[in-house]
C-alpha cells in the first residue's frame, strides 16, 4: 500500500473532521471499530486520525467527552463483531483468506490467549498484531460473552484515552502556541506529524510486514538453492527462511534500495533553478519568520547535543566497549560506518559546494549539502539501536526504532529551524545516515556468535551522550545562541532605482512552498497593506472571508455563492499573505488576490526604509458537486486583468522579458 497515499487520505479525513464537527464522532465510532475487527485491524490505521481528532479538541474544536464516548463505542463494537465471528465460525477461520496462506497470523494470536486468558482481551488491545486477532479466539474458545464484555468494555475505555488524549495535549499546545505565532503553530504541528508517521511505519514494517516477508520467501530462496554459483549457495543459506535474521536481512537491503537513490536524486535537485531549491528558500523563509526566543533555546541545545564533540564522544565510547567484549566484525563495522559517513559527506559537500543558508562562525565550514550532522548522528544512532535492538522481541523494536528515528529526526529539524541548513540537505542526509544504517544491518544482522551487552550498550550510549551534551551545552551555549540567531536577509533598493530597473530582481510567478512557479505576480506595491486594503475597496474589492468552522461548512452546501468561499492561503517564497480580497464578478465566479511580504526592502531620498510587497491574482470558479458540495476551480490561464491596480496610486505598468506584465505602485 503506497504510504503517501494512506497518509494524504487519512489526513482528508482529520480536515473533513475539523469542518464537520457533526459528523466527528461517527467517523472516530467507525475508524475506532476498524482498527477492532477481525483480521481487518491489522491493516486499519487509527492512530492519525484519532490523534488528529484530539488535536482538534486540544485545540476547542470538538467536545471531549461525545468525541471519547463514540471512540470507546466504536472499539466495543469492533471486538464484539471479532468475538461473534470467531464463536459462530470456530475452525472455519482457519480456511478463510488471508489465514489460509499466513496461519502464523493466528497462531500468534493463539499463543498469546493461552498465555494470558482472559487478560489477553484487554492487554491485546494495545499489541500490535494481535489486537485484532484476540477477540476472535475468544469467541472460538467459546469465553463467555459476559466475560467477554467486561475485558473488551474496560480496555476500550483505556484504549481511547490512550489515543485522543496525546493529540488533546498536541492541541493545547499549538493552541497556546498559536496565539503567539501562528507560523509556528503549523511548523511544529507538521514535525508532530512526521515524527507520527515515522513511528507508525516503525510499527508497521516491524508488527505486520516483517511477518508476511517471513513466510513469502521460501521459493526465492529455493531457486538460488538450485543454482550452483558460491554467490547463489550463500544467499540460499542466508536467506533461508528457517534463519530467523534472514527477513530482517531482506527488509534492510529492500530500503537500502529506496534511500540511496532517494540520496542520489536530491543530489541532482538541489541545483539553482530547479524546484527543490526554490521550495529550500520558501521553507527556510518561512521557518525563520515563524523562529521565537523559546524554541530557539530548544532548538539550538538539541542542534548542540549532534555537535562534534557529543558524537565524537559517543562514537569513542561505543567502539570501546564493542572491542573490549571482542564483538571484532561489529566494531569493525561500527568504525567504517561512521568513517565512511564522515568522508563521504566532506566529498559530497565539495563536489557540489552548495552554500548554506547563512554563514555560520563555529560550525564546520560553510558547505551545505548534505547536512553532517544529519547523517553522521543518523548513522550513530541507527547502528546503536540496531545492535541494542538486536534478538528482541518485535515489540522493544518497535520501541527502541521509534525513539531512534525521534532523536535523529529532531536534530535534523533543529538544523533547518536554526538556518543552519536547507530542508533537502537535512533530507539527503537523513536518507544517506538510513543507507548506510541499513547497509551495516544487512552485513551484520545475522552474526550470532559475538555476544553484546544490549542493555549495557544502550545505558553506555545515552550516559554518555548525556553527560557530553551537558559539558558542552554548559560551556559553549552562549556562542552557539549567537551563533544561530535569527538573520535578516533582506536586499535594500533605492525606491528611485526600483521604479526604473530594479523592480525586475522580484520573482515573475509566486514561487510555492514546494518550490513549482505558479500564477504571475501582478503587481509590487510599496505602501501598507492597510493602504491598499482600502484603494481596492473604493475599487470595488472587499476583504476575503476568514478561516473557520461557521465558513469552512459552506464548501459542504450546494448554493454558497463564491464571495463566502474562504480562499485558500497560499505562500509565496514562504511568505504567508498578509492581505487577501475577493471581487465577486457573479455568484459562482470570483478574483482572488493575495498580498506578500518580501525580503526586498526601499529606501527613499531621506533614507526611510518600507516594505515592498508583491500581490497575485487567481481567478476562480465555484463547482457544485453533486448539487450538495462547493468547490473551486482556478482559472491560472486567464490573462490578468491589471485594469484595476492601474488605478492604484502612481501605478505604473512594466514589461517583463517573457511579455508578461506587473503593476508597481504605492504612495
Amino acid at each position: 500500500m503506497n504510504v503517501d497515499f494512506v497518509t494524504t487520505f487519512l489526513n482528508q479525513i482529520v480536515d473533513f473532521i475539523a469542518a464537520n464537527p457533526a459528523f466527528a464522532g461517527l467517523i472516530c465510532f467507525i475508524v475506532a471499530m476498524g482498527e477492532a475487527l477481525f483480521l481487518i485491524g491489522l491493516v486499519f490505521p487509527s492512530t492519525v486520525v484519532l490523534v488528529g481528532a484530539g488535536t482538534l479538541i486540544g485545540l476547542g474544536e470538538l467536545p471531549f467527552l461525545s468525541i471519547f464516548l463514540w471512540t470507546t463505542a466504536g472499539a466495543v463494537t469492533g471486538d464484539a463483531f471479532s468475538y461473534w465471528f470467531g464463536y459462530f465460525f470456530k475452525d472455519k477461520v482457519r480456511t478463510i483468506w488471508p489465514l489460509s496462506k499466513y496461519p502464523d497470523w493466528l497462531k500468534r494470536g493463539e499463543d498469546y490467549f493461552a498465555q494470558h486468558g482472559g487478560k489477553s482481551i484487554f492487554i491485546g488491545r494495545f499489541v500490535p498484531g494481535v489486537k485484532s486477532v484476540v477477540p476472535g479466539i475468544a469467541g472460538m474458545a467459546d469465553m463467555s460473552f459476559g466475560r467477554f464484555t467486561f475485558f473488551n468494555v474496560t480496555s476500550a475505555f483505556a484504549w481511547a484515552a490512550l489515543h485522543l488524549i496525546p493529540g488533546v495535549m498536541a492541541g493545547s499546545a499549538l493552541f497556546a502556541i498559536g496565539e503567539i505565532n501562528t507560523r509556528l503553530a503549523i511548523i511544529i504541528g507538521g514535525l508532530l506529524l512526521v515524527l507520527l508517521i515515522a513511528i507508525a511505519l516503525i510499527r508497521w514494517v516491524i508488527m505486520f510486514i516483517l511477518p508476511i516477508v517471513g513466510g513469502s520467501h521460501q521459493a526465492t530462496v529455493n531457486w538460488f538453492a538450485r543454482r550452483p554459483g558460491r554467490l547463489s549457495q550463500w544467499i540460499a543459506r542466508t536467506y533461508d527462511p528457517e534463519n530467523p535474521r534472514s527477513v530482517g536481512m531482506l527488509v534492510s537491503a529492500f530500503f537500502l534500495l529506496i534511500t540511496i537513490p532517494g540520496f542520489i536524486w536530491f543530489s541532482g535537485a538541489v541545483a539553482l533553478g530547479m524546484p527543490m531549491a526554490r521550495a529550500d528558500l520558501a521553507i527556510s523563509n518561512f521557518f525563520q519568520i515563524a523562529r521565537t526566543p523559546i524554541i530557539d533555546k530548544i532548538m539550538v541545545m538539541i542542534t548542540m547535543m549532534g555537535d562534534g564533540p557529543v558524537s565524537g564522544t559517543v562514537i569513542v565510547a561505543v567502539g570501546l566497549y564493542l572491542f573490549g567484549r571482542k564483538a571484532w566484525r561489529r566494531g569493525t563495522g561500527f568504525v567504517i560506518a561512521i568513517v565512511s559517513s564522515s568522508v563521504f559527506v566532506l566529498i559530497t559537500k565539495a563536489l557540489i559546494g552548495r552554500q548554506r543558508p547563512m554563514e555560520l562562525v563555529v560550525d564546520s565550514g560553510t558547505l551545505s549539502f548534505p547536512s553532517g550532522h544529519a547523517t553522521i548522528n543518523t548513522v550513530l544512532i541507527g547502528v546503536v539501536a540496531v545492535l541494542v535492538a538486536h534478538e528482541r522481541s518485535r515489540l522493544s523494536k518497535t520501541i527502541i526504532y521509534s525513539v531512534a528515528a525521534t532523536a535523529a529526526i529532531l536534530i535534523g529539524f533543529s538544523r533547518v529551524y536554526l538556518g543552519a541548513h536547507w530542508l533537502s540537505d537535512v533530507l539527503a542526509g537523513l536518507l544517506f545516515g538510513s543507507g548506510t544504517v541499513f547497509f551495516f544491518s544487512f552485513v551484520f544482522g545475522h552474526i550470532h556468535n559475538e555476544k553484546v551487552g544490549r542493555t549495557a550498550l544502550a545505558l553506555i550510549a545515552i550516559c554518555v551522550m548525556a553527560l557530553a551534551s551537558f559539558w558542552h551545552i554548559s560551556n559553549n551555549y552562549s556562542r552557539a545562541a549567537e551563533t544561530y540567531q535569527p538573520r535578516s536577509e533582506n536586499v535594500v533598493l533605492q525606491k528611485s532605482s526600483w521604479r526604473l530597473q530594479d523592480w525586475r530582481l522580484l520573482p515573475a510567478k509566486r514561487i510555492a512552498i514546494t518550490g513549482d512557479l505558479e500564477e504571475p505576480i501582478a503587481l509590487q506595491w510599496s505602501g501598507t497593506p492597510e493602504q491598499l486594503e482600502q484603494e481596492l475597496t473604493a475599487l470595488g474589492w472587499q476583504r476575503a472571508p476568514e478561516w473557520s468552522l461557521p465558513t469552512a461548512t459552506g464548501y459542504l452546501q450546494g448554493e454558497t455563492p463564491a464571495a463566502d468561499l474562504p480562499p485558500v492561503p497560499h505562500t509565496n517564497e514562504g511568505f504567508l499573505p498578509v492581505l487577501t480580497m475577493i471581487y465577486e464578478s457573479d455568484q459562482d465566479h470570483r478574483q482572488v488576490f493575495w498580498l506578500w511580504e518580501t525580503r526586498f526592502k526601499l529606501s527613499d531620498a531621506s533614507g526611510a526604509i518600507s516594505d515592498l510587497y508583491v500581490g497575485g491574482v487567481l481567478d476562480e470558479e465555484t463547482v457544485r458537486l453533486f448539487g450538495e458540495f462547493s468547490g473551486l476551480k482556478s482559472e491560472d490561464e486567464i490573462p490578468l486583468d491589471l485594469q484595476a491596480f492601474l488605478r492604484l496610486p502612481n501605478a505604473t505598468e512594466k514589461i517583463r522579458w517573457d511579455g508578461s506584465s506587473v503593476v508597481i505602485a504605492g504612495p
